[in-house]
C-alpha cells in the first residue's frame, strides 16, 4: 500500500496535486544503488510517483531492471540511458527530459547513486513544501560520512548567489527538492561539465528574480564521502580540476577578488590543486 504524502496536521494545507519524481543518475555503480541509494527511497514514509534511473556510461544490466521492479512492485521505475554528454550532468539532463515529457508540473528529487536518504526525508520536504506555499526549491540538511566519520555542518539556514561561487555552503545533488518549472526556467544542468554541477545550478536559481526557498533546518539525507578512483572529491582528481577550471571559466569574471581567493583556497585545501594547476587546463 503506497503511504500518504502528506502528514494529517497538513492535509488540509494542500490545495495543488504535485507529482514527486526522483531522479539517480548512475555511471551504474550497481552495488551501492542497488545496496543503499534504491532501498533508501523505497523506505521512505511519503512514497514518490515514480524513479527515473539513468544510466551514463554502461546500460544497467536487464537482470537488474527486472530484479529491482519484482522486488519493489509498488515503485514505478523508468531506466534510461544517457543520450547527452557523457557525465552526471548530462545523464541529469536527459533524465529531465523525460520527466517534463510526463510530469511537467513535478518536484525533483535527486539522490547520488552511492548517497542515501532518510526514511523521512520526501515527507519532510513536501510538509515544508505544503506550509510554505509550494516554493521553488526547499533544502534540507545534508549529512557529511567519510569513511564512518560524521563530518557534517549545520544545515543552511539560507543562501545567497554568490555563496557559490567560492565554495558550497550546503547544496549538493542528494538534497536537491526543485520544482521542475524552475530548474528549467535556470536552464537545467550545464552539458560537459565534469564537477562543480550543483554549484553552477544553484547560483543560477538563485539568480532567478524572486526565487522562494525554504529551508527544513534538519538533516535527512547523507553524503557518503569516498576515496575511490571514480569519486569526483578524491584528492588531485584530474576530473574535479578540469571541472573546478570549467567553473572557474563561467564564472570567473563575476567573482570580485576576495571571491576569487577563497575559490582557489578551497580547491587547494579540498582537492590538493593550486590556482596555477587548475588555470593551466584553460591554457590547453
Amino acid at each position: 500500500m503506497l503511504l500518504s504524502r502528506y502528514p494529517p496536521e497538513h492535509t488540509q494545507r494542500k490545495t495543488l496535486n504535485i507529482p514527486v519524481i526522483g531522479l539517480i543518475a548512475t555511471l551504474p555503480r550497481i552495488e551501492r544503488l542497488v545496496a543503499r541509494a534504491i532501498p533508501s527511497i523505497i523506505r521512505q514514509t511519503a512514497s514518490l510517483d515514480a524513479l527515473v534511473v539513468v544510466a551514463d556510461t554502461t546500460p544497467i544490466p536487464a537482470s537488474i531492471k527486472v530484479g529491482l521492479t519484482e522486488a519493489f512492485p509498488l515503485m514505478p521505475f523508468h531506466f534510461l540511458s544517457n543520450v547527452r554528454a557523457r557525465g552526471v550532468a548530462g545523464s541529469w539532463n536527459t533524465g529531465i527530459r523525460f520527466i517534463s515529457e510526463h510530469w511537467p508540473e513535478a518536484y525533483l528529487a535527486i539522490l547520488d547513486d552511492d548517497d542515501e536518504w532518510d526514511a523521512e526525508h520526501i515527507q519532510t520536504c513536501l510538509t515544508w513544501a505544503a506550509s510554505t506555499a509550494w516554493p521553488d526549491v526547499v533544502v534540507s540538511g545534508l549529512r557529511i560520512d567519510k569513511q564512518g566519520n560524521d563530518l557534517s555542518d549545520q544545515p543552511p539556514y539560507q543562501f545567497k548567489a554568490t555563496d557559490f561561487l567560492a565554495g558550497n555552503p550546503g547544496w549538493q545533488g542528494s538534497n536537491t527538492f526543485i520544482r521542475l518549472t524552475t530548474l528549467l526556467k535556470a536552464g537545467c544542468f550545464t552539458d560537459g561539465l565534469l564537477s562543480c554541477n550543483d554549484r553552477d545550478l544553484a547560483y543560477r536559481v538563485l539568480s532567478i528574480p524572486g526565487i522562494k526557498m525554504v529551508f527544513t533546518g534538519k538533516h535527512t539525507a547523507t553524503w557518503y564521502l569516498a576515496g575511490e578512483s571514480n569519486c569526483l572529491s578524491r584528492t588531485r582528481g584530474e576530473a574535479k580540476r578540469i571541472g573546478l577550471a570549467q567553473f572557474f571559466q563561467l564564472y570567473g569574471d563575476r567573482m570580485d577578488q576576495a571571491i576569487r581567493q577563497r575559490f582557489f583556497d578551497r580547491a587547494l585545501a579540498l582537492f590538493g590543486w593550486s590556482e596555477t594547476e587548475i588555470l593551466s587546463v584553460l591554457d590547453k
